[in-house]
């Protein structure tokens, strides 16, 4: 332990600039952790700010009356008491650089401690920062429709969650070109009845911004014991709570990570490349005790059952976009979204039977057009034998992002056929090009594509969203098979609008690709970064591919770094199923589903020399295998390479089990990227 300015009662340093110091304060010792690199404190608060413990319900934020700093080598060492409750944090810096947060709560009286709350407080210095939990809140989500309940953290308010809701486990705030994240080390506790329970991460805004680590307790919208439990859904559940029998303690552990980062909005990239989770020995460095992720799979098992899957949606001129009349659904076809008829044509064609392809685009390009030019519609009903639109707000609605990726799709449909040395129709060159010409026509003033459109063409809305990114890729297939540079110009100019709109500061998150949700979503980000990748791979320029790195990360805070464990008796459990590797969904829809662009993120790391996009490739591919059903019964289908959309791994709808809702995108993903990776490999 030095000193290491005047003022400073102790400090611990590290090489590579990270300074914790103990200074007098206002309120006692005060604590700050500094960094060579930048102007001003990490943080700054009194050592008692560190702590909270309160007991009784509903749990609230207080502090220890007292603390007492005690030297221990290279460590710092803080003791504190509330009541009968005796605390004790150790800071110490770890070889990798990080320092280690471990705190204890003991009972020392002689009787029993009920309805206990503890946890690690990091009071940030500066209100005004940009704050990522994975998976669930983004810069405070602020595409979100205000009257949906999704976490949020408004003035007084805060949102505190179970580790296992966040795919990493952990929270990153950044302002003035610096950042902190704190990091949990989650730890199962699994009571008498086999339920399993985590501790809890968040941000409380009562009054300034503090990320709490608390030992299991939850907030929503600044209301203790209240749990999101389902799309915009939230119910009573005081959780967390814990007792204490005489000489009983709580132990918690927490990494903390702090630097400089531009731009702020940046600071969630920490989170996927700190060292905590970088690659070692050909995977993520597993956490608590979960190892490599889940290999229940190999690629040729899930072409072989997705395509056996598949062969059970065609019906002739498509594939159905449900299993039959499983859910009392009308037999139809679905393009884009969840449907993804035309990738499933895409697939065929990738397996060499391209008779089907050519039967479903021929059906499409033939029967979906509307009265205006380059704008289609998205569904048919085989038994009305009828063409309509999707539906939203109670009006019918065309999709950006479903028509943008079906467009680009028949555009990738073309060019396999052109490879394979098939004929391509010049009607299905004419239709990708008379849709790139549309999305370009019919922008917003700030040159990007609107959320959708009436069936008359009109912008649905003058909503800005990420929602129609899908619609650059449309224009660089039109560039692809015509050759007309034109394409190529005007794609880079609309992805670089989107880019300055969302990637370039992240101040507003991509949001609004998912139909059925209204808010910051993974698919959002998804299809910018498909298409920063494409433009990399056709210009060459490094730009672009900086562009599609950042997206990648975005991304990747949504793919899980850990397997949480599940109650004694539920599926999860008793089948061994495993998170890791498994994308999450959107600030609202917390599960897990396969929509991801597994074999994209693969050859990018591949081609520019980024390999640790290719092992998360590995990983999410082989998770994705889990609930495939492999025999008639299994995962409760009939038909071998059927699988649910939704695996529930938290406390959002249920825990430990898996849906049997199975859109026909389920088949459509992991085969289309198991089949690229096959090949790639």
């Amino acid at each position: 332990m030095t000193a290491s300015a005047p003022g400073v009662v102790a400090a611990i340093t590290e090489p590579g600039g990270k300074v914790v110091e103990v200074m007098p304060g206002e309120d006692g010792p005060e604590v700050r952790l500094r960094h060579r690199d930048t102007g001003g404190p990490h943080l700054r608060a009194p050592l008692r700010g560190l702590l909270t413990v309160s007991t009784g319900r509903p749990w609230r934020i207080e502090h220890p009356g007292s603390v007492h700093l005690v030297p221990r080598g290279e460590a710092l060492v803080v003791t504190a008491r509330t009541g009968p409750l005796g605390a004790r944090l150790e800071l110490a810096f770890t070889p990798d650089g990080l320092l280690t947060l471990t705190a204890t709560w003991r009972n020392d009286s002689e009787h029993e401690v009920t309805d206990v709350a503890a946890g690690l407080l990091l009071p940030l210095p500066t209100t005004d920062a940009n704050v990522t939990m994975p998976g669930v809140l983004y810069n405070g989500n602020p595409s979100s429709d205000p009257h949906r309940r999704v976490p949020r953290v408004e003035p007084g308010g805060g949102f505190v969650c179970e580790q296992d809701r966040l795919p990493v486990p952990a929270v990153n705030a950044a302002w003035s070109g610096r950042y902190v994240s704190l990091f949990a080390h989650p730890a199962p506790r699994r009571d008498e009845d086999g339920k399993v329970t985590y501790d809890s991460l968040g941000v409380i805004r009562q009054p300034g911004l503090t990320v709490a680590a608390m030992t299991g307790v939850i907030m929503f919208d600044g209301r203790p014991d209240v749990c999101y439990v389902s799309k915009a859904e939230v119910a009573d559940d005081p959780i967390g709570y814990r007792t204490l029998a005489p000489g009983e303690t709580i132990t918690t552990r927490h990494t903390l990570d702090w630097g400089p980062v531009e731009p702020r909005g940046h600071g969630f990239r920490k989170l996927v490349t700190t060292r905590l989770y970088q690659e070692d020995d050909g995977g993520i460095r597993p956490l608590g005790r979960e190892g490599d992720g889940a290999r229940a799979l190999g690629r040729e098992d899930i072409v072989r059952l997705k395509a056996n899957a598949m062969d059970g949606r065609w019906t002739g001129d498509g594939y159905l976009a449900y299993e039959g009349t499983r859910h009392g659904r009308p037999r139809s076809y679905l393009y884009g979204w969840t449907g993804q008829c035309l990738k499933l044509a895409l697939c065929d064609a990738l397996l060499g039977r391209p008779e089907r392809t050519r039967r479903a685009a021929d059906f499409y390009v033939e029967g979906s057009r509307t009265p205006t030019p380059g704008l289609r519609h998205g569904r048919y009903l085989l038994d009305d034998g009828r063409w309509e639109t999707f539906r939203k707000d109670g009006a019918d609605f065309v999709s950006s992002r479903a028509h943008g990726e079906t467009i680009a799709d028949l555009a990738g449909i073309a060019l396999r056929f052109r490879e394979a040395g098939l004929p391509v129709p010049p009607a299905w060159e004419e239709a990708v090009e008379e849709a790139a010409a549309f999305f370009w026509r019919t922008r917003l003033q700030e040159g990007i594509v609107p959320i959708g459109w009436t069936p008359d063409g009109r912008p649905f809305s003058a909503m800005v969203s990420a929602a129609g990114i899908a619609c650059v890729q449309a224009m660089l297939g039109a560039h692809r098979l015509s050759g007309e540079r034109v394409w190529l110009r005007r794609a880079e100019e609309v992805l670089g609008r989107y880019h300055r709109l969302h990637a370039a500061t992240f101040e507003r998150p991509f949001a609004h690709a998912t139909l059925d949700a209204s808010g910051e979503d993974k698919e959002a980000g998804m299809y910018y970064f498909l298409a920063a990748f494409e433009l990399y791979r056709l210009t060459g320029q490094d730009l672009y591919a900086r562009w599609a790195e950042v997206a990648a990360d975005w991304l990747l805070t949504f793919v899980y770094v850990w397997s949480p464990e599940f109650d004694a008796g539920s599926t999860f459990e008793r089948r061994g199923f495993r998170a890791r590797g498994w994308p999450s969904v959107s600030v609202q829809n917390h599960h897990l589903d396969v929509f991801f662009p597994t074999s994209e993120l693969m050859e990018f790391g591949l081609m520019t020399g980024r390999p640790r996009y290719a092992a998360r490739a590995e990983t999410i591919l082989h998770a994705m295998g889990q609930g495939i059903c492999r025999e008639p019964g299994d995962w409760g289908f009939e038909t071998p390479g059927e699988q649910g959309e939704g695996f529930f791994q938290t406390n959002w709808q249920r825990k430990g089990e898996a849906n049997t809702w199975n859109p026909s995108w389920v088949i459509a993903l992991p085969l289309y990227h198991a089949l690229r990776m096959r090949k790639a490999t």
